[in-house]
Formats: structure tokens, sequence, C-alpha cells
């Protein structure tokens, strides 16, 4: 079934008394806000409790969380928003950050890697940011593994970040570097993605608190890294620490190992064929049963371009699906269609086809891009319909004919997969 969880990305934003940085960084994530359920914003506030009344309490996307004027730090505020927030994925981020409103997907893109199951944490890269983050670092790839990444913007997989123990609230600093070496501990991957980048103005609170580098114990002043590292050494070792800092100066390029078509693994176990007669509809180069007939555009064996490589057609039948198909009417026990329907200029009419050759009682199969998930229609400009679960089944209303008996999350951070009946 559907997750009901109602937001798969939480972004915990810890403040005090920030407003012009807080306002900037409000507007441009609402402004790049992508989906009605893909993410929700907790402001928690560490500054006087007035400071943050210019945000509407009753706002539909943001909660702010008071302290009571209490200063919890930033890792305490973090901590403080983990306990009212339930997404499975959660972004820490500064208040001094700005998302440009030309990277409406950011979230959408940060989230894709965690599809690989070991990924435990994702950063963008940003002007004000050490390492490989760094937009003027010189990285041969766009997307690769890297041993640390700064807390600035960082999305965790909430599951994995529990798991390693949240915050070390004794240390004097350094947060991310501790957490980065405990996930790499655990054997998680970081990953850093080139694509995604998100302005820092950087320090902001800290020089305004601590005073500025020049200062004695300022913020980035020399004793204050030291008092850092020295407390990074004693807790993890030289080695450890050394490791991870030199890792600026390498990068792997990511190689996933995604769990091998989670979608089609979930209707083998669901939608059970023994005995029946299957047709896969635009099977392109993978066929959902063994045993089941291919019909797609591309002639079987011949090169599918859209994949590449070994996207070779394994098609027993050449056809256009949006078109009535050539296979005798009430012959056929399961259709399954995977990623064809937000293709379908009128897709009303190609379920239609696809319902002909179907048996009364029947399942249809179809699996499409969930739009809280991901933005299908510019991940592909192929894509001609954009669909959610309530939007789907007002869809199969209006084909007519048909009834659902099951709907699931397909478990790959893109899709959800339907089963109908032909009535």
């Amino acid at each position: 079934m559907i997750d009901n969880r109602k937001y798969l990305v939480d972004i915990l934003i810890p403040t005090m008394d920030n407003t012009s940085y807080l306002r900037s960084c409000i507007l441009s994530i609402l402004g790049t806000r992508q989906g009605e359920n893909l993410s929700h914003l907790w402001v928690i506030n560490n500054g006087h409790p007035n400071s943050c009344d210019w945000i509407d309490p009753k706002h539909k996307f943001i909660t702010v969380i008071q302290t009571g004027g209490k200063n919890l730090g930033w890792e305490g505020a973090i901590a403080k928003g983990m306990e009212m927030s339930k997404a499975p994925f959660v972004v820490f981020q500064n208040d001094d950050t700005v998302i440009p409103y030309s990277d409406k997907l950011w979230l959408n893109k940060m989230i894709q890697h965690f599809r690989d199951p070991l990924v435990a944490a994702v950063g963008p890269t940003s002007n004000m940011v050490m390492g490989n983050q760094n937009m003027l670092a010189e990285v041969p790839v766009t997307v690769h593994t890297n041993t640390f990444l700064i807390g600035f913007c960082v999305m965790h997989r909430r599951e994995f970040f529990e798991k390693i123990g949240g915050f070390d609230f004794d240390l004097p600093g350094g947060d991310d570097l501790d957490w980065s070496i405990r996930y790499r501990n655990a054997g998680y991957k970081l990953i850093v993605d080139r694509n995604v980048f998100v302005f820092h103005y950087g320090a902001q609170t800290g020089i305004r608190l601590h005073g500025n580098y020049n200062v004695e114990g300022g913020w980035y002043s020399n004793k204050m890294t030291e008092n850092t590292n020295l407390a990074l050494i004693k807790k993890h070792g030289l080695r450890k620490w050394w490791e991870t800092l030199a890792g600026m100066s390498k990068v792997s390029s990511i190689k996933y190992n995604f769990k091998k078509d989670s979608e089609g693994i979930l209707i083998r176990k669901n939608v059970k064929v023994k005995g029946l007669k299957v047709i896969d509809l635009g099977c392109g180069n993978l066929k959902t049963y063994s045993g089941s007939i291919g019909v797609d555009i591309v002639e079987k064996d011949k090169i599918i371009e859209q994949i590449g490589g070994d996207g070779f057609s394994v098609a027993d039948i050449t056809a256009d699906v949006s078109m009535p198909l050539p296979i005798e009417d009430n012959s056929v026990d399961v259709v399954v269609a995977r990623h064809v329907l937000e293709h379908m200029v009128d897709p009303i009419s190609a379920v239609r086809h696809w319902l002909k050759p179907l048996r009364v009682g029947g399942r249809l199969v179809i699996c499409i891009p969930n739009e809280r998930l991901i933005e299908s229609i510019p991940m592909n400009p192929q894509h001609y319909h954009a669909w959610v679960p309530e939007s789907f089944t007002v869809f199969a209303k209006a084909v007519g004919g048909i009834k659902i008996l099951d709907m699931w999350d397909s478990e790959n951070q893109i899709s959800f997969t339907s089963v109908l009946q032909k009535l």
C-alpha cells in the first residue's frame, strides 16, 4: 500500500535572531518547493521567542518550534527538530543559505541517491564550503563519494543517523566531521552531487556570537580549529581523522548498488502469473515476467536509443502501444505496462486499448512516476502527464470498466504501482 507518511523530506533549520537571512532562506525554499507532500520546513528558534512572529503560525508547509528563549546550540536545535519530525529523510540546513530559483529540483536530485541502500547522506556544492563540495574544487566527476560532508546543508537518511547515535554533544565542534566518520565506520556512503548548488553566506550566527577568526577563540580562529581537531583525534584516532581530511584530495566516482529492479520484484511477489498468459507493454530491454509476450515500438534485438549500452529490445511483437494492439480480444490474463502511461498523449484511450486483449476478471498492472517523489516531466521531456495515487484513482474511474485492487510504493524513490481488474 502507499506509504501514509505525510512528508518524504523534513528540512530542519536552527535560527537565532537572524531574521534577514532566515527570511531569504525560507523564501528560496518555498520558491523551489515541488510536490504537495515532498517536504515540510521546521524552523527551530534558539533566539527571542518573538523573533519568528513574522512566520504565519498556520502556514501549510512551515512549523516553528520554540525553545523558550533558550539557545540549545545548532546540534541541540536539530535534535529537538528531529523529535518533532517524522519524515524518513531530513535536511539539516543553516539559516544563512539560499536555494537558487533556477534549481527547483534540488531536493529531487539529492533524494535520488538514496535508491542505493548504503547511502547515508548527500550534500550539494556551494560557494562557502571546504573540500570537494566547494564550487571551485577541481573534481573530474559530477557525482561522487566523499570522506566527509559539511553540515551547512545535508540530506540524511533518518534511519542511519539514528543508528550511528545522532549527535555527540560532548564535542566542542566538528559535528559534521564526527558523523561523517561514524557513517563510514558503519559501512555507509557519503555522496556529493555537484549538480546541486546551495548559496551559503557562511558563519553568520557563529561570528555574531563568538567573534571572527582574528579574535581569540573566535569563529574559525586557530584556537577553535585546534580544539575541534584535538577532540576528533581523541575520539576517532589520528589515522581516521587524517584519512577523513585527506579525502579532500581524492574522489571516488559513485557506483550505485541498487536493489535490482525493486519495482519488478514487488510485482512478481504480489501478482502471481503461473499458468497465465501475460503481455508486457513497452517492455524495452527487460520483461517483468520471463515467459510473457513483450510488446514494444522498437523491434526485437534493435538498440533502444534512450537506454544505450546493452539496451536491446526484447519485444516479441512490434507495435505502438498507444494504438489498438495486434492481439486477440479477451485472450490474455495479465497486462503489464511499466512506465508507459506517462508517455501517452491520450492516456484514457491508451488504457482502453490495453483492456481489449484482457479477459474479464484479468489484471492490469501499471507503474508510473509518483510526482510527490520526483518531478517527472522535466526528468524526461517525453513524459506528457504527471501522477499521484489520488489522481490515478480518479483517472481509473474515468477510463471505466476497471477497478483498483491494490496500490503500493515501488520502493525505488520514483514510482508507484497499481493493480486493476477488468470488470
